[in-house]
């Protein structure tokens, strides 16, 4: 193969193609997921308006709770894109990989006894917030139904690495399509009751999720043990190994503290606009309903952004990695585009979605202010995806501890001064939507900078070291090169 066929080559696989190859599937799979929250909230806010702000503000809540070991887990993708990316034989490579996934299992293992804590301790989070206790009663129950769902998820986080690292993802998506499925039959049958079950409001909905948590981790776990590679390198793998427990924790850590921050500070903002207007924590329960749910192509973007960025620096340095990023970026810029012209030209139209279950006196008292919000979120989709994106780039090279700094320090600041200069009443609810653009805004400059400090300083000293692409082709193989080991399935 001549040089220049393989320099073609090589940007094949971190170009366009490649990352809509990795993220369409990715993106299908965080639809399913958000289709799922988005009909937990929808069919809770046609179950009542109290129903469906309590899942808001104690869904929140539960995240900032499990962000930390679930984010960690997630960290794994990275190091299984990387692994992939270096030139080792094929056997080292499988046998890091499982090596990975089990430690997934042991730190799984290790941090249930503290979510039995939490879930013992958590009624007496939402009372110390003053809200009445009809809303406070729903939140708890929610929320410590929610906590069986946290195990799952650090197992799904861990066990779907095997596959993203490797950009193998049809299983995934297939998988996540059979749970979304699920939870929506168990949603509509345990919210509203039927066959004999009575109508269990947002309890049901808690257990609807954690349902089909289980059952996709069950999946994803027989799919792993089906690999042929399972059985030839499980006497190497299974066992706890302190290094590569750091490996994922130090930096995972870091991610995690970032979403800790990021989800404290979040869930502190509805708590406060819950305490100031009930009304307008039901209509941005359904603007945020309808932001997730557009913004789905972005996050399955962040997640191929990672795998690419990762194998890309891995294989051939920041040129081929930053290619990825600049790439990723022209795509979220289309779809973020798309999604404001969405958002901010057919709000009614969109809103009919999470409100039209609800009797008309409710719908018109919420209605105009989720349409103000709609354009608030439109403002901050910009800002909030260019950040999700740049921020995949740096966590697929482990570089997590600039996001965490990107995160805190503006959230901090802006937090504090919202609550500050906090309004009373409806006026509060508009007030915290501002202060959540700025703080995005900031945060999306932060993580621009440290883009640009890690991909495009290094590619220019590259350059001046005399390393191009050609010279590290003669050293490395090609990504698709490795990830031959595939599934191959008994």
């Amino acid at each position: 193969m001549t040089a220049e066929k393989s320099v073609e080559k090589k940007h094949e696989a971190f170009g366009f193609r490649a990352l809509l190859a990795v993220a369409m599937p990715l993106a299908a799979t965080v639809g399913c997921f958000s289709i799922t929250l988005f009909t937990d909230r929808t069919l809770l806010m046609w179950y009542g308006p109290t129903s469906s702000a309590a899942s808001v503000s104690a869904g929140n809540l539960y995240w900032a709770v499990v962000c930390i070991p679930v984010t960690a887990m997630g960290f794994i993708t990275p190091l299984v894109a990387m692994t992939l990316g270096r030139s080792r034989r094929r056997g080292a490579v499988t046998r890091r990989a499982w090596s990975l996934v089990w430690q997934c299992i042991w730190l799984t293992l290790a941090c249930v006894p503290l979510l039995v804590l939490v879930g013992w301790l958590s009624p007496r989070i939402f009372e110390a917030f003053g809200h009445e206790p009809n809303l406070a009663g729903e939140e708890a129950r929610y929320f410590r139904t929610l906590l069986l769902v946290a195990p799952a998820s650090m197992l799904e986080a861990g066990l779907t690495a095997f596959f993203i690292g490797r950009r193998i993802t049809r299983p995934i998506l297939r998988t996540n399509i059979a749970s979304a499925v699920v939870n929506v039959i168990l949603d509509v049958w345990l919210i509203f009751g039927g066959l004999g079950l009575p109508a269990m409001g947002v309890l049901g909905a808690a257990l609807a999720t954690a349902i089909a948590m289980w059952m996709k981790a069950c999946v994803f776990a027989v799919l792993l043990f089906r690999v042929r590679s399972f059985g030839r390198h499980f006497a190497e793998a299974w066992r706890p190994n302190l290094d590569v427990i750091r490996e994922i924790v130090l930096p995972g850590s870091a991610l995690g503290v970032q979403q800790l921050i990021r989800s404290s500070l979040f869930s502190f903002v509805l708590l406060v606009i819950g305490a100031a207007s009930v009304t307008g924590l039901a209509a941005t329960s359904a603007a945020l309903s309808l932001y997730q749910l557009l913004s789905i192509p972005a996050i399955g973007l962040a997640t191929a952004v990672t795998v690419v960025t990762g194998q890309g620096f891995a294989a051939g340095g920041s040129g081929l990695a930053g290619m990825a990023v600049r790439r990723g970026l022209v795509i979220g810029a289309v779809g973020v585009v798309l999604m404001s012209v969405l958002l901010v030209g057919f709000p009614h139209q969109l809103l009919r979605i999470p409100l039209g279950g609800l009797e008309a006196a409710q719908r018109v008292v919420i209605e105009p202010i989720a349409v103000t919000l709609l354009g608030y979120a439109a403002v901050y989709g910009f800002v909030d995806v260019a950040s999700l994106l740049m921020g995949a780039a740096v966590k697929g090279i482990g570089k997590t501890s600039i996001i965490l700094v990107a995160t805190a320090v503006p959230g901090v600041l802006s937090v504090t001064l919202g609550y500050a200069l906090a309004p009373d009443g409806e006026a509060a609810v508009t007030h915290w939507w501002t202060v959540l653009v700025v703080w995005a805004a900031a945060q999306s400059a932060i993580v621009g900078g440290g883009v640009v400090q890690l991909f495009g300083f290094r590619s220019v000293v590259a350059a001046n070291r005399g390393r191009t692409v050609d010279d590290r082709d003669q050293e490395q193989p090609p990504p698709h090169a490795v990830r031959r080991d595939r599934i191959e399935v008994r």
